[in-house]
């Protein structure tokens, strides 16, 4: 095997930078219609209240919103020929990728006004034989915090390289 060399070594070491993301109204309320989230507490600020919320509230998934903002977000010409940002590809002697496995954690609700930062980290990097040779897995998590330091969600996510 031997695909991740000392380049793609030092890749896996560098720290990606947090980024910070006021959440809004909008921001929720389009989310909610694009994933059909009807309830009133995504839309109304009353109605979010009287549910116990500080505001409207976001729909349980909404932190990829804040991760496609964070990390996905760039000029096309820092994008591979797949979308993903060149950023997040390894300097490997192929570019074939497929995902992997994802899981998030939920934790405190995300309502707007929140100001959510996002930590993205490399987990691990590490290759195995497969079937048609070798394939390198690149494991990837994602924290979200509130501005209180509260945690809103974890997503782990893991691309693999043929």
């Amino acid at each position: 095997m031997g695909i991740i060399n000392e380049e793609a070594r030092s890749w896996a070491a560098k720290e990606f930078p947090r980024f910070d993301f006021t959440v809004t109204a909008r921001d929720i309320a389009r989310f909610a219609h694009a994933t059909e989230a009807t309830d009133p507490i995504h839309f109304d600020g009353a109605a979010a209240r009287a549910a116990g919320f500080t505001d409207v509230v976001a729909p349980a998934l909404f932190p990829y919103v804040i991760r496609m903002q964070a990390y996905n977000m760039v000029d096309r010409a820092h994008l591979e020929p797949d979308g993903s940002p060149s950023a997040d590809v390894p300097p490997l002697p192929t570019r074939r990728a497929m995902a992997g496995e994802t899981s998030i954690d939920l934790g405190d609700p995300i309502v707007a006004g929140d100001v959510i930062t996002v930590h993205k980290h490399l987990v691990d990097l590490y290759e195995k034989e497969g079937k048609s040779g070798p394939l390198v897995f690149v494991q990837m998590e994602f924290t979200f915090r509130n501005q209180h330091g509260r945690l809103v969600a974890r997503e782990r996510f893991t691309r693999i390289y043929r």
